[in-house]
């Protein structure tokens, strides 16, 4: 690798680490957060009793929007198959792939892969492979440890609140135990892919630290997927 090459990407890579460590800094603190909400609804009044007063408790007890949509998190094997195929074929695995692939082809990465029609098919065909083979394994691992994987967007009608209850489910996930925990399979899942696709990148960027790159940028995309899931329409449609 020449010189030049070193210092074009050296930047790059330090910006990938960096954002590395504050990925994981919010995921540290996704757990707390997220039973931190999980106490304020358990600690929601029960709905009033048909002669009580409903002027008088609606007055003293704010309404408080209540998070995720759905509660039953017992998914079936069919049910996991059914949300494992709408997670590979949705408008996700075309656009997703299609950015990063336009990203790619801007920065000239891997540069071996080199402009053009081709080498944008080639990351477009790396990046889709990448999203396959990590919804392939969330499947596998949120059917063993009992993990919802789907995304289930916020009540709320605040921004910051859907905000942060995005950032916040990107890290953790409901279980058909009752329980939340973090997101094992999304972690595994997402970074399995990275490392997985060492066996077709060039040998310059088939090492540890580059799939570890691929792996971190992956989660800020689902990141950001489920961010625009909250105030996008269509995709909040289809992530439900």
């Amino acid at each position: 690798m020449s010189k030049s090459h070193l210092e074009h990407t050296g930047p790059l890579r330090r910006n990938s680490f960096a954002l590395g460590a504050i990925v994981l800094s919010i995921s540290f603190l996704a757990v707390p957060a997220l039973a931190q909400m999980d106490v304020s609804k358990s600690a929601l009044p029960d709905a009033p009793s048909a002669g009580s007063d409903n002027s008088a408790s609606s007055s003293a007890v704010p309404v408080v929007a209540r998070t995720p949509i759905s509660t039953d998190h017992s998914l079936t094997f069919g049910e996991r198959a059914h949300v494992y195929a709408r997670s590979v074929f949705s408008p996700v695995t075309i656009i997703g792939p299609a950015l990063a692939a336009g990203i790619g082809q801007a920065q000239d990465e891997p540069p071996r892969w080199g402009g053009g029609a081709e080498a944008f098919g080639k990351r477009y065909g790396s990046a889709a492979a990448r999203r396959v083979i990590s919804e392939t394994v969330i499947f596998g691992f949120a059917a063993a440890d009992g993990e919802d994987p789907r995304y289930f967007p916020s009540n709320d009608r605040r921004a910051w609140a859907r905000t942060r209850h995005a950032i916040v489910s990107t890290f953790v996930s409901p279980t058909s135990h009752g329980v939340t925990i973090p997101a094992f399979s999304r972690f595994v899942g997402v970074y399995g892919a990275a490392f997985i696709s060492n066996t077709w990148y060039p040998n310059e960027r088939a090492t540890a630290g580059d799939a570890a790159v691929r792996g971190t940028w992956g989660m800020v995309a689902t990141l950001g997927v489920h961010v625009a899931s909250e105030f996008v329409p269509f995709l909040r449609k289809h992530e439900q």
